[in-house]
């Protein structure tokens, strides 16, 4: 009886420790996983990645937002539409009371105000022209709740752009680096340079997207293909010390921009933050 007794409060212990040495590997292992995205608020986090190929020149982080649309909307805002006066990304957040904003494009030369691709705000047009070297579309503010709130599309893979387009309130177009996961255009140049890009996720996440660190745009698509993003979709925004990505939530800031381009004979990087004419901005929801 008492042998008996042994072994049946032996036998469970054993039991338990090898559960307990179980658990503990799986445990570890789970630890040691990096830590690829910090939750700033519902439908709102933060991604920091050190690129696979590195920059000659300022090896900084790739710094990504990702923002969930059922919890954020986003909103398209022009100086053309607003007083004609630029504003740094800090600016318009602040006065029109935005949670992050980045550039929506680029803007012509000659045109300091206007986008060099289509760009639509509800009855605003501050480019009422496709450009046809830009293959990329991002649209939102839908017009019926029956379509997604945000998309990307590639109206050279997309025959039924147009219609699409037409479904939303808000268009802006750019060129496009990523489609369906995969690169498109851009061969290689010497050309180096920060930029700033907009993507989508394969869960139907926007991603805001800066290098601050200077690389050609074909290294830059190769290098956000393979961090673990699982990005869908992405086009380009800006480039060179105009790319500006910023954030306030709560106490939290951050202000970022891109750096000064390379030349032949030196590198300057003054530290300031230029005024640009559209961004796109996101605010939490209110419903």
């Amino acid at each position: 009886m008492e042998q008996s007794m042994r072994r049946t409060i032996i036998a469970p212990c054993i039991t338990c420790i090898i559960l307990m040495a179980l658990l503990s590997i799986f445990c570890g292992e789970s630890a040691a996983q990096p830590q690829i995205w910090q939750r700033l608020d519902s439908g709102l986090y933060l991604g920091e990645f050190d690129p696979k190929k590195k920059s000659n020149i300022c090896n900084h982080k790739i710094v990504i937002l990702k923002i969930n649309p059922k919890f954020y909307s986003f909103k398209l805002l022009s100086a053309s539409q607003h007083g004609l006066k630029p504003r740094t990304t800090k600016e318009w957040c602040n006065e029109f009371g935005l949670t992050a904003a980045i550039n929506a494009s680029m803007y012509q030369s000659m045109d300091l105000l206007k986008s060099t691709g289509y760009m639509k705000n509800r009855d605003h047009f501050n480019n009422a022209h496709i450009n046809k070297s830009f293959g990329s579309f991002m649209v939102f503010n839908p017009i019926d709740q029956s379509i997604p709130e945000v998309q990307l599309i590639d109206r050279r893979l997309r025959k039924d752009w147009e219609t699409i387009m037409n479904r939303y309130n808000t268009v802006v177009q750019n060129y496009r680096m990523i489609s369906n996961g995969k690169k498109r255009g851009w061969p290689q140049q010497d050309t180096i340079y920060s930029a700033a890009a907009i993507g989508m996720d394969q869960d139907g996440h926007v991603l805001f997207i800066l290098s601050r660190s200077l690389h050609s745009t074909h290294d830059f698509i190769h290098i956000l293909l393979s961090l673990p993003i699982n990005i869908r979709d992405a086009m380009y925004v800006e480039g060179g010390p105009e790319a500006a990505l910023y954030l306030k939530l709560g106490h939290r800031e951050m202000n970022l921009r891109g750096t000064c381009e390379k030349d032949f004979t030196k590198y300057v990087d003054n530290g300031s933050f230029f005024q640009v004419p559209n961004i796109i901005g996101v605010s939490k929801r209110m419903d």
